[in-house]
């Protein structure tokens, strides 16, 4: 692994609670050094937090939206958007700030975990096992073997070695279930309070074990189409933990975000609407115009796809018309040469403060109705599925009797609805992407290739495969910085070569 990238960077908000981000501290040191070491989990944890959330709210945003064919490009202002994305020319330079970034940025959890001063620090120590769990579940999603129980101790490990992917997936639930028996467990007379340096849940203690119940069921419900029955035998028995354990998941309209004080100004703004939105002036940036929906997603949202006619009352909140007043979306292929499509709407670029999501309730409630519908776990699917939607129209900012028309009016129809879909699985899955939208890419594109849903995705036009990338591959950093350990790879493998869950 890359010298640069063993090293840590630890940005520490020092700022009256959670209402600013006026200072950062940038401290990028070895994580051994004194100087480093004398940080305490107060000092880390906010900025451990903010770094990691840009990377996922930005780049990884960015690409899954791409991959799972709900953005599309502005061919008419810009030469050539995205030509890598949609030629499909994934090599280990693509996207490489995904590993580099989420590599060193997790290290700051990882300091957090190892923090020894003779204080109770249970609770900053279960956030940082939850994060990073968070995180690492979508290292091996996008990658597979990867280093792990070496990582982040560059006194012991230069050079950490590759575990299974498969193993390191079982390693993420026991690092959940720590994180939880601290919760539980630890003495609350002497525990730090983390109320003025969390600036996620900012200390709600009971909602960060339930947000650690939803991710081991992510995690659970990503490995449920492996036949092979050590893998059948080891979700019964987690399933089973989960139900006789009562475990509570996040609840609708219970969203995970982050905001640390973004404010409107050079550095401070939410990064995402940085990058999409307008900078401190007033000015749109850059790629303010650069993306909107695909042709596929404005079709779909429009109600235009064979076999899928109902018009979904939240377009007009994920993407604006070109055309004021008019209540038409517009997309264009991925991969056309010309063609202007809408821009982001109004709930996905609202302003510099907003906050950056981490995970919606609308999954959650798509992953308890997906288990609930193949037997994993007792409940309503048809309920939850529903009011997975409802959580999604409430965070687009729509109100309730549009969600209960629209549920009313998709009923019927395939793919889309509860009772008009052969394949529930498929619904689910359908309306988790549609939630997802613009706000969770990357989950989207995995989850795509975890099921093939939604179903009838174009590949871009510009494309000479006949598939869509499958994983990234491992990145320039690795080849020359953990050379003996990282697995060789071709071009190919980003497309036949799945990580374990795929096979």
């Amino acid at each position: 692994m890359k010298k640069a990238i063993r090293k840590i960077t630890i940005f520490s908000i020092i700022a009256t609670f959670f209402v600013s981000c006026e200072d950062y501290i940038d401290v990028n040191k070895d994580p051994n050094s004194p100087e480093v070491s004398e940080l305490t989990p107060d000092n880390i944890l906010p900025g451990a937090q903010t770094t990691t959330a840009t990377t996922f709210g930005t780049r990884m945003n960015q690409l899954g939206n791409l991959m799972s064919v709900s953005w599309s490009a502005n061919a008419t202002d810009f030469t050539s958007p995205f030509i890598n994305e949609f030629k499909y020319n994934v090599t280990t330079t693509f996207y490489d700030d995904i590993w580099d970034n989420l590599y060193q940025r997790t290290s700051n959890f990882s300091h957090i975990e190892k923090y020894q001063d003779g204080q109770n620090w249970d609770h900053h120590r279960a956030i940082a096992k939850i994060m990073k769990s968070f995180y690492f579940q979508y290292l091996v999603d996008l990658y597979g073997d990867l280093p792990y129980t070496q990582i982040h101790n560059s006194t012991d490990f230069l050079f950490p070695k590759y575990d299974d992917d498969k193993a390191t997936y079982r390693l993420l639930i026991t690092q959940l279930d720590d994180a939880i028996n601290l919760i539980d467990n630890t003495d609350d007379t002497t525990v730090r309070s983390v109320v003025a340096f969390d600036v996620m849940m900012h200390g709600d203690m009971p909602k960060w074990k339930r947000f650690a119940n939803t991710l081991k069921l992510r995690i659970l419900l990503r490995q449920s189409q492996l036949a092979d029955a050590d893998t059948q035998t080891y979700l019964t028995q987690q399933f089973a933990n989960l139900q006789n354990s009562g475990a509570q998941f996040l609840a609708a309209n219970e969203d995970v975000t982050i905001n640390p004080g973004y404010l409107n100004s050079d550095g401070k703004q939410n990064p995402f609407y940085a990058t999409y939105g307008r900078d401190p002036q007033g000015d749109a940036t850059s790629t303010n115009n650069l993306v909107g929906p695909s042709k596929f997603t404005a079709d779909f949202l429009r109600g235009l796809l064979p076999g899928r006619s109902v018009v979904d009352p939240r377009r007009l909140r994920l993407y604006t018309s070109r055309t004021a007043g008019s209540t038409t979306i517009t997309g264009v292929a991925q991969g056309a040469s010309t063609g202007r499509p809408s821009r982001l709407g109004p709930a996905i670029i609202k302003g510099s403060n907003q906050d950056m999501i981490i995970m919606q309730s609308a999954e959650s409630l798509f992953l308890q109705a997906e288990a609930a519908q193949r037997g994993y776990l007792a409940g309503n699917a048809q309920a939850l599925f529903e009011n997975g939607i409802n959580a999604s129209f409430a965070i687009l900012g729509s109100t309730p009797t549009e969600a209960a028309n629209y549920i009313t009016l998709s009923q019927g129809v395939n793919t889309v609805g509860w009772t008009g879909s052969a394949n529930k699985i498929e619904a689910i899955i359908t309306q988790k992407w549609i939630a997802n939208n613009c706000i969770n890419g990357i989950e989207s594109w995995i989850e795509l290739t975890r099921t093939g849903f939604p179903s009838g995705m174009p590949l871009p036009l510009t494309t000479n495969s006949a598939t869509r990338p499958i994983r990234l591959l491992y990145p320039a950093s690795e080849y020359s910085g953990n050379t003996n350990n990282v697995p060789n790879q071709t071009a190919a493998d980003a497309f036949t070569s799945p990580v374990f869950w795929d096979n």
